[in-house]
């Protein structure tokens, strides 16, 4: 089945998927009711509180997006998003991906949209008091393109990891950019 097919048919469900491949695990999430494994990793259901919208401007501007958590805390001990603090999390790659399908069954017809991010920001708004005096806790994590050619031009150097990603494997041109300013570099003709 594709996705034309279930599009001529008018019979096509989308399903968000959210993966955060933070530092020693991957983890991922849906709206769904139960989990869900798609290309070997289990998606867990119910804990978007919102998915955001992506803001974008033509040129080089770069492109944003909030996606939101709630629930927190939770009992589940691998709940990385729960846990969120605990890891290296700023720039860790996230992969939004929308798959089309049948409704009412398992079956992929194929990849509707997919875009990869990096976090940027976390933050944690507080919910109003519930019945029992309780607060939950929500989870908005901003997001980026990941390196400097998806975010435009921009010149900023991060990382020589994401010098290397950008360029090729083995570039070494912004190695000893931390360092420019301590170090005295002569350009171009210089009087003596």
């Amino acid at each position: 089945m594709t996705v034309e097919n279930l599009l001529d048919e008018g019979d096509l469900v989308a399903l968000e998927l959210v993966r955060f491949d933070l530092p020693g695990t991957s983890v991922g999430y849906h709206r769904g009711g139960r989990p869900y494994t798609y290309n070997g990793l289990v998606y867990l259901p119910n804990r978007f509180l919102m998915l955001g919208e992506a803001s974008a401007a033509l040129g080089v501007a770069v492109t944003t997006r909030t996606i939101g958590f709630s629930g927190i805390p939770t009992d589940d001990p691998d709940d990385a998003i729960a846990k969120l603090e605990e890891y290296d999390y700023p720039n860790a790659p996230v992969i939004i991906t929308y798959l089309a399908g049948r409704p009412g069954t398992d079956e992929v017809a194929g990849v509707l949209f997919s875009a990869i991010y990096e976090i940027k920001e976390v933050r944690y708004p507080k919910s109003a008091t519930d019945k029992q005096g309780q607060k939950t806790l929500a989870i908005e994590i901003d997001l980026e393109p990941p390196g400097r050619s998806a975010r435009g031009a921009t010149f900023v150097k991060r990382a020589q990891g994401e010098q290397q990603f950008d360029n090729d494997a083995n570039d070494t041109g912004l190695e000893y950019a931390a360092l420019v300013e301590s170090v005295v570099e002569e350009w171009g003709q210089v009087m003596r």
